[in-house]
């Protein structure tokens, strides 16, 4: 393959793989069925995966083995928010499996663009993390107790992950939008659409949610690069270029966090550190050449800060923040 289409010309997708080929090729979890039993199933398969060394790992969104009836309006949207939190986002094409046409309704579609585009806005976060897979062996799903072994109510949770470092991920995967979510201990979690709410590392709560949301939370500390770096087959934005925006999620009990970036056109890891200064209430930024400019977003109680980012590396310093963790 890389002599007839170059080293990052082609894309691996293997029905069956085996042990020697886990830093080359994307695995899915089987023609899984299109009800909450298969979506369940499902989310532990991608775990499981993560387990076994596999990390780029994926499913049929909405399940492969149908029915009549099924996939329904709910199981798809459910299904949608954990395919956007997971390495690569897979929808099925052709009759009895596109999810934008009827009896499927204009809710649903939006939901479906909602969940890609923030899959593909997660692109920065997902590739750094498969790089360094390819270089550790760690994957970018991760059962609670990689992120926790010191929690023992972690080894017993099969239906919530780490997704990297940085997030915890509780899909819903029963009928009525209802579950619980455990937040492991060792550190604070910030909702992550509304980022308002914080839980504690030990805690419980029980969530009751719409489809357009699932349990999403951000840990305290947390560098989540995000952007729209790939154009594949985005023809329609006129004068497209790449650009990064990179999330910082300062607590100033953590004094300092760092994100190994992966430039994918360089082949470089460019650090991205994040220090905090309680005394000062200040946070400084620094990081390395991400190859591309955007922006950085500092979030705080007082809304988000912004500030330039440049393409080969930098410097910023955030004055009299107030943490969301603090």
């Amino acid at each position: 393959m890389v002599e007839v289409w170059g080293e990052n010309g082609f894309h691996s997708f293997s029905r069956s793989a085996f042990d020697r080929v886990r830093s080359w090729t994307t695995v899915w979890n089987g023609d899984s069925h299109s009800n909450f039993t298969g979506l369940s199933y499902t989310v532990t398969s991608g775990i499981r995966s993560g387990l076994i060394g596999f990390s780029h790992w994926t499913s049929d969104t909405g399940g492969y083995v149908r029915g009549e009836d099924d996939p329904s309006e709910e199981l798809w949207a459910r299904w949608m928010h954990h395919s956007a939190f997971t390495p690569e986002y897979v929808v099925l094409i052709g009759t009895g499996h596109t999810p934008w046409y009827p009896p499927y309704t204009s809710r649903l579609v939006s939901i479906l663009k909602e969940t890609a585009n923030l899959h593909h806005d997660l692109i920065p976060f997902i590739r750094s993390y498969t790089y360094q897979a390819t270089q550790n062996g760690i994957p970018i799903m991760r059962a609670l107790f990689l992120e926790h072994p010191e929690d023992d109510n972690t080894y017993t949770i099969s239906d919530e992950y780490f997704f990297g470092e940085q997030f915890l991920v509780a899909p819903i995967v029963n009928e009525g939008g209802n579950r619980q979510v455990y937040f492991p201990k060792g550190a604070d979690y910030l909702e992550y659409y509304n980022k308002t709410t914080i839980h504690k590392g030990g805690s419980r709560t029980e969530v009751q949610l719409e489809l357009e949301y699932s349990p999403v939370y951000v840990k305290a500390g947390s560098i989540v690069p995000r952007g729209d770096i790939v154009q594949a087959n985005n023809k329609w934005t006129k004068d497209w270029a790449p650009s990064l925006h990179i999330e910082f999620y300062p607590s100033f009990e953590i004094q300092h966090s760092t994100f190994q970036y992966y430039n994918g056109d360089s082949k470089k890891v460019a650090p991205i550190t994040m220090t905090t200064d309680k005394r000062h209430s200040s946070v400084k930024i620094v990081y390395g050449n991400v190859g591309v400019g955007g922006t950085l977003t500092v979030f705080t109680k007082t809304g988000p800060i912004n500030a330039s980012l440049q393409e080969k590396g930098g410097i910023a310093v955030f004055h009299n923040v107030q943490s969301l963790f603090d």
